[in-house]
């Protein structure tokens, strides 16, 4: 769907495959900016490999892709949630944002989803969005509140994230 994914990160036609795939939130125009471009800066290494992101789970089953895309599909019939971003936090290494307001939605999608869930997706996750590695703190993202513009499912691919899925919430 049109201006749901980052910029340069673009729906490829082809169809997923048993790699592992991740859910992540599509962001605000305006932040998905700003934490690109800090990641740009600060993490270029992983900036090649996935854009910024808010990641709702990361190890879902590629080959149950129609199911979660329904599944994605029926709760972005929904109202958009919004969400807070917290100041940068160290969390081992790595330096995150995390965010607050987006509970219900990952609680519902897991809901949906409790046979499907490998072991990393299973727990209660600390939902984030990752800024960068090394020893000094990044400057903080815009706290918000922000509107959740939708959902989009990538998979793992070989040297980058894979588009396949976006929708958009009803506003």
């Amino acid at each position: 769907m049109a201006g749901l994914w980052p910029a340069g990160w673009r729906q490829p036609d082809a169809a997923a495959g048993a790699a592992p795939l991740i859910l992540t939130l599509a962001l605000p125009e305006a932040l998905q900016r700003a934490t690109d471009a800090l990641r740009g800066r600060l993490a270029p290494e992983a900036a090649a490999h996935a854009p910024a992101h808010l990641g709702l789970f990361r190890h879902l089953p590629g080959l149950q892709a129609a199911i979660i895309e329904a599944d994605m599909r029926a709760m972005a019939t929904g109202t958009a949630p919004t969400f807070r971003l917290g100041p940068p936090q160290r969390w081992d290494r790595l330096w995150v944002a995390p965010a607050t307001g987006l509970d219900a939605l990952r609680d519902e999608l897991a809901a949906r989803w409790h046979g499907l869930l490998a072991a990393p997706d299973m727990g209660r996750p600390r939902l984030h969005i990752s800024l960068c590695g090394g020893p000094d703190s990044p400057p903080p993202l815009p706290e918000g509140p922000w509107r959740a513009c939708g959902l989009l499912l990538w998979q793992y691919d070989k040297a980058c994230w894979r588009p396949l899925v976006a929708c958009r919430f009803r506003r």
